[in-house]
This record gives C-alpha cells, sequence and structure tokens, in this order.
C-alpha cells in the first residue's frame, strides 16, 4: 500500500459517526413546558417593534421645493397684490392723523393710498405701521421646511434732505 491510499483510509475511518442521532420526538416532548401550555397558545410580542407617529412631521410625499409656477401667482383683482414690494415705491405720507395714510406708487407708476394693515405685495405683506419718513410692511411665509418666517420690509420716503 502507498502513502496516499493509507492517507485515505485514514480519513474515511476518521469521519465515521460513533454515536446514533437523537429522535426528534424526544426533543419536542422535552421543550413542552410542565404546565403543558404550548408555545402556540401564548402570543409572541416583540418588545422592539417600531410604529411610525406622522405628528408634527410634514409629509415625506410633498415636494420639498415648490413647483417653478408657484412665484407665477394669478393676478388678483386688487391691483397691490400684483407686484412684489420690491416694485413699490412709497411717494408721500399724511402725517398727524389718528390713522395716517401713505401713497405708494406700483410697477406700473400708478398710485395707490394704503393705510395700516392694507394688504400689500405677491405675499399678501401687510402694512404694520405708517411713520413720518416710512411704511413698514411685515410679510409672512414658510420655507420648504414648513416653518412660519416673519420677515419686515421697510419702505423709506426719498426726499431731497435725505440725498444731500
Amino acid at each position: 500500500m502507498g502513502f496516499f491510499e493509507t492517507i485515505i483510509i485514514f480519513a474515511l475511518v476518521a469521519e465515521a459517526p460513533t454515536k446514533p442521532a437523537a429522535k426528534p420526538e424526544e426533543s419536542a416532548e422535552a421543550a413542552a413546558p410542565i404546565g403543558g401550555e404550548t408555545m402556540e397558545s401564548a402570543p409572541m410580542i416583540d418588545p422592539f417593534a417600531y410604529t411610525y407617529n406622522p405628528f408634527g412631521k410634514r409629509d415625506p410625499f410633498e415636494s420639498y421645493i415648490q413647483s417653478a409656477g408657484g412665484n407665477d401667482a394669478p393676478v388678483s383683482p386688487n391691483p397691490l397684490l400684483n407686484f412684489d414690494l420690491s416694485k413699490f415705491r412709497l411717494t408721500g405720507v399724511v402725517w398727524g392723523m389718528a390713522n395716517p395714510r401713505a401713497i405708494v406708487l406700483d410697477g406700473n407708476g400708478k398710485g395707490h393710498i394704503i393705510t395700516q394693515g392694507t394688504r400689500i405685495g405677491r405675499n399678501r405683506g401687510k402694512v404694520m405701521r405708517i411713520l413720518k419718513d416710512q411704511v413698514v410692511v411685515a410679510e409672512e411665509f414658510r420655507d420648504p421646511l414648513g416653518k412660519l418666517i416673519v420677515s419686515e420690509y421697510s419702505m423709506s420716503l426719498n426726499t431731497e434732505e435725505k440725498q444731500k
């Protein structure tokens, strides 16, 4: 006999099973609880189960970025709502009364009289204060995450005294 045949015989003898396998019936009986209940009758509760609570979160299926057509607001019957605030120019202030008024020119050069509380601009800003030489407008809008942001915009009266 050669060297290789001896190694093959030794390997076959070493892998032979020495003990018989346990019967599956015996292990099932040993696993049964003493009280007689089986695992099938008790409900399984996963302590690490995750549930989603959408309260206070934005809708994940809404677009994060507003559509490009969002800036083109429909034409309003009120001409003050058809222009951006930057297009308006303050030309005069009526001061010294209980309810002061201001005159603004829109992008087309047409004049409008505004009072405190008047809605103006595409974002429907509200005139908060009319001072001696300026008008303060507060605009409310939502950022892409849905947070409410209030920004104040002031229009100043251009006089010859300020230009010197």
